[in-house]
């Protein structure tokens, strides 16, 4: 009997370890990888940002605004240019678009476009970032070409103001 008590006790803590780590894994999906995506994260203009890759512009470029990421996540130009950039939000929440410093903040409903126009910094890089979800690693950065960028391929390489790190602990 004591030997039935204790095993539907180890069942029942292991049914809890199961359902909680699965509801972890969900949660932890839609904002790490499904939102956090393929490359893992990388600093960028001094902010952890979501890793979907980056983008070497003239003088456009559309920018995707996905739960919970910006792809391109760098966006690179001439040195004091300017960029017109066509966001897109194709998440299932609100986003925003803000660079402090530059005046912009705009805010862009599931399924909605705006444009902005941008400035990439005379050097280094100045970051981005969704102020509803800055947290969550939804940042990245306008970044003077040939800076270095997200050039490493692991393990934490820095190069330039921007450092790229493998994995997605915070």
């Amino acid at each position: 009997m004591k030997h039935a008590v204790m095993a539907g006790a180890l069942l029942g803590l292991l049914a809890l370890a199961v359902a909680g780590c699965g509801g972890k894994s969900a949660s932890s999906s839609s904002s790490s990888g499904g939102g956090g995506g393929g490359g893992g994260q990388t600093v960028v203009g001094g902010v952890k940002a979501n890793n979907h890759g980056s983008k070497t512009v003239s003088s456009s470029a559309e920018v995707e605004l996905d739960d919970y990421y910006f792809k391109p996540t760098v966006i690179q130009g001439k040195a004091g240019s300017t960029v017109t950039l066509e966001l897109k939000n194709e998440g299932s929440v609100e986003h925003n678009f803000s660079i402090d410093g530059q005046t912009i903040d705009k805010d862009l409903e599931p399924g909605g476009s705006a444009k902005v126009t941008v400035t990439i910094p005379k050097s280094g890089a100045i970051s981005f970032y969704c102020k509803y979800h800055k947290s969550m690693g939804m940042a990245g950065a306008l970044e003077v070409s040939g800076s270095g960028g997200m050039t490493g391929t692991g393990g934490g390489t820095t190069t330039g103001g921007t450092t790229t790190q493998k994995g997605y602990g915070y």
